[in-house]
């Protein structure tokens, strides 16, 4: 299957959540084409995520804060972070806030910001910490998207890069909505496609993680994927309601039980209040433990939540009975999660992978995290690198964009098609009587209800040349019961805790799906088109050979599936080899 470009941006952006729409902003704000392409549409990922109570930021005080904040992530991290790119990260989140607040975010304060519950997790002083909202995030990024003149890609998820003359310079999609496979050149590539969560059979990560821009990424000459073992495990609801987050902070006010029906110790639930997330050098480790033996079924639990409960509990348990129909004070059960990734692709401080034109942010990146995390640096994280990111791959297209410019035979020009205001103001989640008369006036009116949500003024560049991609026609039938046979694997050797041995067996496990998926026969022959669309006008649109939609879809599911394998078994590669246990990497058979 030979697909060619059918589009060229400067920037080609993937993933929608913080950290790809902040890279995408910057990107067209230093003057760059953008496209933004994500499998879930905009303002989706882990930062998004429907079953999170809240979404919180932290970051210094104050400039006196910076040092110490430095120092205790280094510690919490457990010798696995970067000096150096922390140090960037955390001079950098102050800035990030006030750009996010200038985009017009509302970012909510704490009433009672002294509350030691404002602790953030795995920290030992209070922070500034800031709550995100998700509609206000929608608003101000939205209308910020628009003004940019980002072109969107909704329900496109990345299949593959191309590579030219050592630079990335082009992107593969397969557009799910219409089952067609999309090529696009470009100057740069951010990769902010989320962690390795959905490689889980328990997940508390958006629908669209699916876990394959690290194997994209990897093998690349220069790039590197570091710290996969370290991967937060939280406790979530599995009943009444599933997929929901527990807050840590309730274990002070809950009784729990074991899968005896032993009472868990009241000072393993103090212990535990203290963190989010699982870490096996904490007192409170005993509950996870208590509860990864439940199985399935998870661990009962019942808090006692009143009016006189510090805020940040009072905030939870008002959320989950307004939004989740649940009350907190109601018998529960709730089991292990895997949530968010501490490691990933190796990234500098302005996001590059070290491959020129390729970049990332978010949590598909490594180095700013160690063993254990801060709670609130996740949404710090995306915010930071997500904009130095679009900053650098905008200045690096730039750069070759004007290498290219003085003509010759792979010179070219693109023109894009441009959204209506009345196509802008849908994808955008706003009224268009809220634009004002200059933005309104710097949208194109030629309408494409398909390819392009929000559009500005012209800002396509000359370019070197298409790009083209050569895919087999191969599909692997079994698919979708692979990934479930994956996940099943993963829950059951790669979650709290590990040993060699489950770890072992993971790994066969993986190769050996990994051999089948191989084998996948060439995709069978087809009629293309209908009546209402003929075969030639498909072809011309998407660039397929003559094989039917579906077809197409056997073929990205594929696809999908041998990345998602690849992530995996560098995972239980880095988990295999720590042989010792810190922070979230428990090895039940390490030496004591």
């Amino acid at each position: 299957m030979h697909i060619e470009s059918e589009s060229s941006f400067d920037v080609v952006v993937v993933g929608g959540g913080i950290a790809g729409c902040c890279a995408a902003i910057e990107a067209a704000r230093a003057g760059a084409s953008v496209c933004l392409a994500s499998a879930s549409g905009v303002f989706s990922g882990s930062s998004f995520y429907p079953g999170t109570w809240g979404l919180g930021l932290v970051g210094p005080r104050d400039a006196a804060d910076i040092d110490d904040m430095v120092e205790t992530i280094l510690h919490v991290g457990r010798g696995a972070a970067n000096a150096a790119l922390v140090d960037s990260f955390v001079r950098g989140i102050p800035e990030a806030i006030a750009a996010l607040e200038a985009m017009g975010v509302f970012l909510k304060r704490p009433a009672n910001p002294n509350e030691p519950q404002y602790i953030p997790c795995f920290d030992h002083s209070l922070r500034m910490w800031r709550g995100l909202e998700r509609a206000s995030m929608e608003r101000g990024f939205g209308r910020a998207l628009c003004e940019g003149g980002v072109v969107r890609f909704d329900g496109c998820e990345l299949l593959d890069i191309t590579m030219d003359g050592g630079c990335a310079r082009g992107a593969l999609f397969f557009d799910r909505s219409v089952k067609r496979f999309r090529a696009v050149s470009c100057g740069a590539i951010v990769l902010a496609g989320g962690g390795v969560a959905g490689l889980y059979k328990r997940s508390l990560s958006a629908s669209g993680n699916s876990a394959t821009v690290q194997a994209i990424a990897a093998p690349q000459p220069g790039a590197r994927l570091v710290n996969l073992e370290f991967m937060q495990v939280m406790p979530g609801l599995v009943a009444p309601r599933r997929n929901i987050v527990f807050n840590e902070k309730a274990f002070r006010f809950a009784r729990a039980w074991d899968a005896s029906g032993e009472p868990i110790a009241r000072d393993v639930l103090e212990a535990r209040s203290e963190h989010g997330p699982f870490s096996c050098e904490r007192a409170g480790a005993p509950l996870d433990f208590a509860m990864e033996a439940c199985g399935d079924e998870g661990m009962e639990i019942a808090c006692e939540v009143g009016d006189g409960s510090p805020e940040f509990v009072r905030t939870f348990s008002e959320w989950l009975e307004r939004e989740c129909g649940v009350s907190a004070s109601a018998p529960a059960r709730i089991a292990a999660y895997a949530h968010a990734s501490n490691g990933g692709i190796a990234i500098d401080e302005h996001g590059s992978c070290g491959v020129p034109g390729l970049f990332a942010a978010g949590e598909c990146t490594g180095g700013m995290h160690g063993a254990d995390r801060i709670g609130g640096l996740a949404s710090a994280n995306a915010l930071v690198f997500g904009r130095r990111a679009g900053v650098a791959a905008a200045k690096f297209a730039r750069e070759f964009v004007g290498e290219c410019a003085g003509g010759g035979a792979n010179a070219r020009s693109e023109t894009p098609s441009f959204a209506s205001v009345g196509t802008l103001a849908l994808g955008c989640g706003f009224d268009v009587g809220s634009c004002r008369d200059s933005d309104a006036e710097r949208i194109a009116t030629k309408s494409d209800s398909r390819n392009g949500r929000c559009a500005g003024g012209s800002r396509f560049r000359s370019r070197c040349g298409s790009v083209s991609f050569e895919v087999e026609e191969r599909a692997y039938p079994a698919s979708g019961a692979a990934l479930r046979e994956l996940r099943e694997t993963m829950s059951t050797h790669c979650m709290i805790s590990r040993d060699a041995e489950g770890l072992k067996t993971a790994a066969n496990v993986i190769s050996a799906l990994q051999e089948r998926v191989g084998e996948a026969a060439y995709a069978p022959a087809a009629s293309f088109g209908s009546e209402s669309e003929p075969a030639s006008e498909l072809m011309s649109a998407s660039g397929l050979a003559p094989s039917s939609s579906s077809d197409a879809a056997s073929i990205a599911a594929t696809m999908r599936i041998r990345l998602q394998l690849e992530t995996a078994s560098a995972t239980v590669a880095a988990m295999l080899a720590r042989k010792e246990s810190r922070g979230s990497h428990y090895r039940s058979d390490a030496a004591r």
